[in-house]
C-alpha cells in the first residue's frame, strides 16, 4: 500500500517537473509598445479646435484653437486660417485673454470676432467681450465696440461694410448703487437688462476713429433675441421677448428699417 502511495507520488511530481521544463523552454510571447497615460497637466496641455467656419468662397476654414493658460489659469481661444487645398494653418490672433466667434463678412475680405482681450478704445470697460474684426489676410485687429455689457451675437450686413449687434443695456444707477451698498443679489422680474439692437459701419481706412454705433431699438417693452438683415441691407428682422425668465409673455417678429449711411 505505501508502494502504491510513493509510485503515484513520483509520477505527480515527475509531471510537474515536466510542465515546468516545458513552460521555460516555450517562446515568450512578444511584448507591445508600453502604454504611457499622459499626466493631468499633459492632458490640460492638449489643444482642442472648434466651430470651424468656411470663407464665402469655400477656400479658407476659420476655426478657433484652445490652449492652456497657466499664467491666469484658463483655457483661452485664439483665431486660426487653414488653406483647403494645401492644408496650411496660419494663426490670425494672439492676444492675451479669448478670441471667439469668427463671422466671415460677404466678400470673403475680413473677419469679425468677439474678445475680452485688453481694450483698445479708452474707456472700454475691462473683461468685456467687444467686437473686433481682422482683415482675412492678417494684420491687426481693430475694436468696434466699447459696450459696458458682453457683446452677445453679431451679423455681416450683406455690403459688408456694417455689422449689426445686440448688447445688453448698461445697469442703471440705482442698481449699481444698491449692488455697491448691500452686495450681489437679483431682484426676479426687476433686474434683468434688456438687450437692444445696434449697427456700426467699419473703418474706411483713412483716419484711426472707429465709427459710432447706431441704436436700432430701445426702452424697456421688450428685449432684442436672434436678429437677421433682409437680402438688400435696408431692414433688420429681430425676434423679442418681454425677459428671459417670462419669455413666453411677449415675442415677436420685427422689422427695424436700418439708417441709411456711408455704405448703405
Amino acid at each position: 500500500m505505501r508502494k502504491v502511495c510513493l509510485i503515484a507520488v513520483a509520477m505527480v511530481l515527475y509531471g510537474l517537473a515536466g510542465i515546468r521544463a516545458a513552460a521555460q523552454e516555450a517562446p515568450r510571447p512578444a511584448q507591445g509598445p508600453v502604454s504611457r497615460t499622459p499626466t493631468i497637466d499633459q492632458s490640460l496641455e492638449m489643444k482642442s479646435a472648434f466651430n470651424p467656419r468656411i470663407s464665402p468662397d469655400g477656400r479658407r476654414v476659420a476655426y478657433e484653437l484652445q490652449s492652456t493658460n497657466w499664467e491666469d489659469n484658463s483655457f483661452d481661444r485664439n483665431l486660426w486660417i487653414a488653406d483647403i487645398a494645401s492644408g496650411e494653418v496660419r494663426q490670425l490672433t494672439s492676444a492675451k485673454k479669448s478670441s471667439a466667434n469668427a463671422a466671415w463678412s460677404r466678400d470673403g475680405r475680413w473677419i469679425a470676432f468677439l474678445s475680452d482681450r485688453p481694450a483698445q478704445i479708452s474707456g472700454s470697460p475691462a473683461d468685456k467681450k467687444q467686437l473686433y474684426v481682422i482683415s482675412a489676410d492678417g494684420g491687426e485687429a481693430q475694436q468696434l465696440t466699447k459696450a459696458e455689457n458682453d457683446i452677445g451675437s453679431f451679423d455681416w450686413a450683406p455690403d459688408s461694410r456694417r455689422i449689426a449687434f445686440a448688447a445688453p443695456d448698461p445697469e442703471p444707477k440705482t442698481l449699481k448703487d444698491r449692488k455697491e451698498k448691500y452686495g450681489e443679489y437679483s431682484v426676479v422680474h426687476a433686474d434683468y437688462q434688456m438687450a437692444h439692437l445696434w449697427t456700426i459701419d467699419l473703418p474706411d481706412g483713412t483716419t484711426n476713429t472707429v465709427p459710432e454705433a447706431k441704436r436700432l431699438t430701445e426702452g424697456d417693452a421688450f428685449s432684442v433675441g436672434s436678429f437677421a438683415w433682409s437680402p438688400d441691407g435696408t431692414r433688420n428682422e429681430f425676434s423679442a421677448q418681454k425677459d428671459e425668465i417670462r419669455s413666453g409673455s411677449f415675442c415677436a417678429l420685427n422689422a427695424m428699417r436700418v439708417p441709411s449711411g456711408p455704405h448703405a
